[in-house]
């Protein structure tokens, strides 16, 4: 049938990224580090304590972090249930920074669901006390059905409400001074929901700031997602995580890719120095000492709506030269493959440092920039290193400079 996929005619990446929209790349080696750096704590927190701490802010439920879909109604009610129930929840995970708030990386949407329904929504906007407790009304309960459906928290008994109220919940609290390649090589052992979390799911709850709100914004951008023909997934953040490799290499060249290959390291770096530039707040001596050691920075980054501009501008131009076939190994006459990170890195930052004469001169040498192009993706040597190899320093300057060398050929009178 046509609509049947020849399985046999994918690499493995490529068929791995068939499910997210972007290839699969070699799994990413874990960096080793001392054990005697990770300070951890496990300890009990009543939900006196948490309902507190959710009213203060200072446990910080970021939002739009979502591993799958927003939990249906059905599904709250059901955790409010177990709560009445007295059955104990799962280990909550957070990291502490030196303020001693909590950045919550695993248990989100429970606490989010207790927040809703024991403080309510409109408390939580208004404050007005009488609106204290008036959170969803519970439905589709297993066991107490009959008496509790249809009931918000200020409406069920007060020995329920204790009850809820008297929970106790376990928290797993990494502290500050915690290195931060070994807070996230920690979070990568924490299997949720049946699996680990991703990469950019883990980055993304650590370093909320300015840069987890403009990758937010660059993922909903139509550019970008016409540009990708709107085939990269979000669910997992893969949308994130390739815009962010593309900002990354921006805010610094390649030549400023760490040596020992740590991908991960230099995202999440990224990522961190772009909350910082951007904290009007008086910032930590660690994060000082950071910010102070990564000066190599590209001043565009003082400046988000200019780091906004040109990816912007990359994405249309990737998508006028390349067509549904930008930023994948496949070209015209070839079935289409999923995104290629490697490619979108790299075009996604020579294309946006290009002056208007420059793609000009590239539009009117399109085809011969197509077909020299299409070359270099049959060269074996070529995929290797935008494919299994992609995340070792050879291979990004290697791609970084034949593909700078092409474009070379083409952008010139």
């Amino acid at each position: 049938m046509e609509n049947n996929l020849d399985h046999d005619n994918y690499t493995e990446e490529e068929l791995k990224g068939l499910i997210t929209g972007v290839e699969d790349e070699e799994v990413e080696e874990i960096q080793p580090f001392d054990p005697e750096k990770i300070s951890i704590d496990t300890k009990p927190v009543t939900m006196d304590t948490c309902l507190r701490r959710l009213e203060q802010n200072t446990i910080i439920l970021n939002p739009d972090f979502q591993r799958n879909e927003v939990w249906t109604h059905e599904k709250k009610c059901r955790l409010i249930e177990s709560l009445i129930l007295k059955i104990p929840l799962p280990m909550f995970y957070v990291s502490s920074d030196e303020d001693g708030n909590f950045y919550v990386v695993d248990g989100l949407q429970r606490l989010s669901t207790i927040r809703s329904f024991v403080l309510g929504d409109e408390y939580l906007k208004t404050k007005d006390a009488s609106l204290k407790g008036n959170g969803f009304r519970l439905g589709s309960l297993e066991f107490w059905g009959l008496q509790y459906n249809k009931l918000n928290f200020k409406e069920l008994p007060i020995n329920i409400q204790n009850r809820i109220q008297e929970t106790g919940f376990t928290f797993t609290i990494i502290n500050p001074g915690t290195p931060e390649e070994v807070k996230r090589n920690i979070f990568k052992r924490i299997n949720t929901g049946g699996e680990p979390l991703t990469l950019q799911e883990i980055r993304h709850a650590l370093y909320i700031g300015q840069s987890t709100k403009l990758l937010l914004k660059l993922s909903l951008k139509k550019e970008f997602l016409d540009a990708t023909d709107y085939s990269v997934k979000s669910n997992r953040m893969m949308d994130r995580e390739i815009i962010l490799r593309c900002l990354s290499f921006t805010i610094r060249s390649f030549q400023k890719y760490p040596r020992d290959n740590d991908m991960d390291g230099f995202l999440s770096d990224t990522m961190r120095i772009i909350n910082l530039v951007h904290n009007d707040k008086l910032i930590s001596n660690s994060d000082k000492s950071f910010l102070d050691k990564a000066n190599d920075y590209d001043p565009i980054v003082n400046k988000l709506e200019q780091l906004e501009m040109r990816f912007t501008v990359a994405m249309k131009r990737a998508k006028d030269i390349f067509g549904e076939h930008a930023f994948r190994k496949s070209y015209p006459g070839k079935r289409r493959t999923p995104i290629n990170k490697g490619l979108f890195e790299v075009w996604g930052n020579l294309l946006g440092r290009l002056s208007e004469k420059e793609f000009d001169n590239l539009k009117i040498n399109k085809k011969k920039f197509i077909n020299s192009h299409t070359e270099l993706l049959n060269d074996e040597n070529f995929i290797i290193v935008i494919s299994r190899d992609s995340q070792k320093f050879s291979s990004v300057k290697t791609r970084y400079e034949k593909l700078n060398d092409l474009l070379n050929q083409f952008i010139y009178d």
